[in-house]
């Protein structure tokens, strides 16, 4: 950088006759070369978010478990709580997709509790004993492990979930981020499309794309 520096000086003087001080040109290598560090600083912190942000991804489940992921939406206007569910194998095939809307807006943590109960009632429905259930609500699944009760609507559920472990004992709960659950999500956005409850016997089109992708 300073040899490029004292270049310019050199041509500025032989074509503008201007002249600049030894220390002026240390000082403008030095700024530039801070200029130069700090867009690279930027672009390889910003290369490293987008990685970081490609490496959450859906994993499978572990040979004979069932993976479930669970969500909730709400759509501006529709004035109700919409929630989608998918069960995948550890060859991450669709087994069982379901939708469910209620003409009720809940809260965000009551709506990911309503689905993740729903999730476990159908799991006990298809007969799977070993289900991993997988929601994007760090506060849910902070209460159920950390079995949290009060009167709240909220608690309510998670001790119905709660009783619920208790009598299937390889039911598990995780929290995963949202890259990972885009599945459950766009089920519980296009909940709206279908009636108030659904079962799917085929796999919807809106998230085929998605289980493709995540199979891989």
């Amino acid at each position: 950088m300073l040899l490029w520096c004292i270049w310019q000086n050199r041509n500025d003087k032989l074509w503008n006759d201007n002249v600049q001080t030894p220390r002026q040109i240390g000082r403008y290598a030095f700024d530039a070369w801070n200029d130069w560090y700090s867009v690279h600083k930027l672009q390889s912190n910003s290369e490293s978010r987008t990685t970081d942000a490609n490496l959450v991804r859906w994993e499978k489940p572990a040979l004979g478990w069932v993976k479930c992921n669970v969500d909730v939406a709400f759509v501006s206007g529709s004035g109700r709580t919409s929630v989608g569910l998918c069960f995948r194998n550890n060859r991450g095939q669709v087994m069982a997709d379901m939708t469910q809307w209620q003409q009720t807006v809940m809260s965000s943590v009551e709506g990911e509790a309503w689905v993740l109960l729903l999730a476990m009632e159908e799991a006990r429905h298809r007969g799977l004993a070993r289900v991993q259930f997988e929601s994007d609500s760090k506060v849910l699944v902070e209460a159920i492990h950390m079995k949290r009760r009060d009167n709240s609507e909220f608690l309510s559920i998670v001790h119905d979930i709660i009783s619920f472990m208790s009598s299937f004992l390889n039911f598990e709960v995780k929290f995963v981020r949202r890259q990972a659950n885009s599945v459950a999500h766009t089920l519980a956005r296009a909940a709206n499309s279908w009636s108030s409850f659904h079962r799917f016997e085929n796999i919807p089109l809106c998230i085929e794309y998605l289980v493709v992708n995540e199979m891989q």
